[in-house]
Formats: C-alpha cells, structure tokens, sequence
C-alpha cells in the first residue's frame, strides 16, 4: 500500500474503530493526526473544506494523547481523535470568521462551549472548515473564502451552511466534525455528502461561543461517518451551558450504549407533504429505506402534524432573516461592503421585516412544536422522510449572485422550528452517483432514540461505508 492509500484509509476510520486501535496500541494519536494533515494537504485543493489548519497545536495535542494512551490513561473515546471545527465555532487564539470578509481578522480569546468540551475529552482539533457566509445559505460557495467542493462530484455544491464540515468528512480528512444548523446546516451537508449529521434537541448542546444567526432556531452539533460516532461526540458536547440562554441546562446521556437496541416494535410517521415533489431518485431510495425499516420489525404509517395548517411555512419564514439581520446589525448598516452578495441583500431585507410578521412567526413555531410533539404522543416513536427533496445542485459560477434555494431546506427546516434531535443517514444515490438522506426525527430528549435508528440502520446497510473517488 502507498504512503497515500495509507493515509487514505486512516482518513476513513470510524471513531470508534480509531479508539480501539488506540487503546489496542496498533494506531497512535500522532500518527493518525500526521495522515489526517497530508491526506488535507494532498486534497484540500481540490475541495477548500478548510479556511484553516492548525498543524502545530493539533500535533501538541495528539502527543499528549499519545502519552495517556501508553500511561492506560486515555479520557475516552474521543481523546486523540482528529475533528474538523466549522469557522462558526470560537477557537482561542485562531481567526474565527464567520465565513465574512467583516471578521477575516477576528480572534477570539476563549474555546467556544463544544471546543472546549472536546479538547477537556481529548480531542484534536485540526482546523476550522469553510462555512456559507453567516450561515445564511446552503452551497458553502463563499465570495471571501472560495466554493466548497463535494467530494462525490467536484463540480456541486457540499450542501451549506456546514458544507466545508462535510466535505472534510467524506473526502477523508476528519474522523468528526462541529456543524451547526439553523434551517438544515448540519443535515442538507450530511446528505449531499454522504455522511451523517445530528442535529440535537434544542439547547442540548451549548452554543456559547458560536456566531449566532437566529437564537430561535440555531442548533449546535456533531457530524460524523455513522449514528454511533455522532452519539460518541454527543456524550462530549451535551450539558449545561450557562453562556447559552437558551440552554436545556441538563446533562447529556451515554448515548452510544443505547445503540443496540434496534427498530423492533417501533411505530414510524411518514410525512406526505414532505416526501412529496421529491426528486425521483431521493423518492425511491426512501421506499427503500422504509422497507429496511420494515424489515428489521418496525411499523411504519402516515401522518401529517400541521393538517389544516395551509400557510404556516410562510408566516415561519420571517423570523430567521429578522434574527439573523439583527445579530449583524453593526456591520450591516457600518461596513455593508464586507458582507458579499447575495447574504447582504437577504439579511438586509430583515432589517425590514414588521415586528407583527415576526410576532406571528414566534407563534406559528411555537403551534408547530406543540403539534408535532403531540402527533408523536398518537403512538409514534419518531418521524421519518428524505432529508432533502433533492441531490447537491452545481457549483453557481458567480457566488455573488447566487440565489437561496428555499426548496432543498423544505423538511429540515421544519424540525429546527419544532426544536426536536433530527439526524441525516445516508441511504443511497441517485443517477449522478450523488448520495440522498434519510432522516429520523423524534419528540424532544429522545436523542438516544433518534441514533438508535439511524445506528439500526446504518447496521443493515453500508451507504455510510462508501468513499468518493476524486
């Protein structure tokens, strides 16, 4: 095998099997992070996942683990693992940037609350990946920072905000990564890559430190290869936040022991209007997963939570742009010329947006959560439908003129309105060789329930196994 099949493969190891092979003593810390930065160096040309590398600190810090897994005084699964961080995510003494021109010389002076959380367990912290500008878009094709590639074909789009996060994750150049996810960021990456992306219950993992662009909806998260490399992340990043208002102020759960416990039993919702105008490649590789589903014992139905509900997707939409106008007030109205097109044009408009619009958005989220919980307690255990209508678009030639596309955030956008832990699995690919998602939505905690499908079925199936040549 050559040096860069090698560093390949170890680019391509679960975290689970890294930490074993760590405790087994036949990988080291060091030597995993060294291949993780010549297999960046060997791609990130081709992709730009990363705006930053940090080679100097992650090797101190993979030494280190290196000397607890000799001394039997490793501090878990995730110690010495090699994680990609979104440029959202504070890091002390490193340029965090948003994505923005307004904030290319911003350094903080603390570790956000999941920076932090992962260094305490051991984690390396490899570099800051590229993110849409201010989140407030689903390409990663960022006029200061350059297009993101997906690593399935070159020439589309990873998917966004998170989309640098997942690029990094599919091409082979993290074991896990931080995503964040407003209105799909963590999820429209995942499947448009072909990796995994959970997005907890809202306020489970604290967003201390993380640019905000709507504190109604943001959600902070891991991303990852599979369900159980999520759920170890997640055992790291949930708990009490107290520089997060909004946090759930409780403590995290061992999520990766619930794993095994299967479908089994379990009653499944189907959502018509979200498997509807489906693509027809992402309709068909989600029967199929239903049928998975099916056959590892669970039940599947159908229901639709906001029946009689015509017009609530357009009363929910102000409130994103208005939060997300707001927050970036200041360099808005002082320094608009940093801020590229078509994000200032967008977030612009939300300085506009009527105090009763936004009033009426607050309230419309408020009826979704509660209906979409209270369709659950009917006797379903969790919702299941594509995560996306559709596959990764291509590369927009201009980022400066590049239009939102509401259309591919249509179901994912509904679970940060409900506040409830969703995640994104792979399940196939369409005729391009283009991955689609599945996603799994459950009520609100049930974290460990949500993994434990979407471990199910990543268990009976291996689209989560395959690697992009490119």
């Amino acid at each position: 095998m050559s040096q860069t099949d090698e560093t390949g493969e170890l680019g391509y190891l679960s975290i689970a099997e890294a930490s074993r092979r760590f405790d087994d003593g036949s990988l080291a810390p060091t030597a995993l992070t060294r291949a993780l930065f010549e297999r960046i160096d060997a791609t990130d040309d081709a992709l730009n996942s990363y705006v930053r590398v940090m080679p100097e600190s992650a090797i101190a810090e993979a030494e280190a683990a290196e000397e607890r897994a000799r001394g039997g005084r490793r501090l878990g699964p995730l110690d010495g693992i090699p994680i990609a961080v979104k440029d959202l995510y504070d890091t002390a003494g490193v340029v965090t940037a948003g994505g923005t021109g307004a904030y290319r010389e911003r350094v903080p002076l603390e570790d956000a609350t999941a920076v932090r959380r992962l260094r305490e367990a051991g984690a390396v912290v490899l570099g800051k990946t590229n993110t849409h500008e201010l989140a407030l878009g689903g390409t990663t094709n960022n006029v200061h920072f350059g297009a993101t590639h997906n690593p399935w074909r070159l020439e589309r789009v990873p998917g966004g905000s998170s989309g640098g996060s997942g690029s990094a994750l599919a091409g082979g150049q993290a074991l896990g990564a931080l995503g964040t996810d407003t209105g799909g960021s963590i999820r429209i990456p995942a499947a448009f890559c072909g990796v995994t992306g959970h997005k907890p219950t809202y306020g489970l993992v604290g967003r201390g430190g993380v640019m905000p662009l709507s504190l109604t909806l943001d959600h902070a998260g891991p991303m990852a290869r599979s369900a159980e490399d999520c759920a170890l992340m997640l055992r790291v990043l949930a708990g009490p936040d107290p520089l997060d208002h909004d946090s759930a102020m409780r403590e995290g759960e061992d999520y990766a022991a619930q794993l095994g416990a299967g479908v089994a039993g379990l009653r499944l919702a189907v959502i018509p209007s979200l498997v509807e105008d489906c693509a027809e490649d992402v309709a068909e590789n989600f029967e199929r997963a239903l049928d998975t589903l099916r056959s590892l014992g669970a039940t599947i139905d159908r229901r639709e939570p906001m029946a009689g509900y015509p017009d609530w997707r357009q009363v929910l939409g102000p409130v994103l742009v208005a939060e997300g106008a707001t927050h970036n007030e200041t360099i808005l109205r002082q320094w608009p010329q940093t801020i590229g097109e078509p994000v200032r044009t967008r977030m612009l408009r939300g300085l506009e947006v009527p105090a009763t619009a936004y009033v009426r958005g607050l309230e419309m989220r408020k009826v979704v959560e509660a209906r979409f919980e209270a369709t659950l307690a009917e006797g379903f255990d969790a919702y299941v439908v594509p995560t996306s209508p559709q596959t990764a678009e291509p590369i927009g030639e201009d980022p400066h003129t590049e239009a939102a596309p509401p259309f591919k955030f249509r179901n994912t956008y509904v679970f940060d309105c409900t506040h409830q832990p969703s995640i994104s699995v792979p399940n196939g690919f369409d005729g391009h060789e283009l991955p689609t998602g599945l996603m799994v939505t459950a009520r609100k905690f049930a974290d460990g329930l949500v993994l434990r499908i979407a471990h199910a079925f990543q268990q009976a199936t291996d689209y989560h196994l395959r690697r992009p040549e490119f």
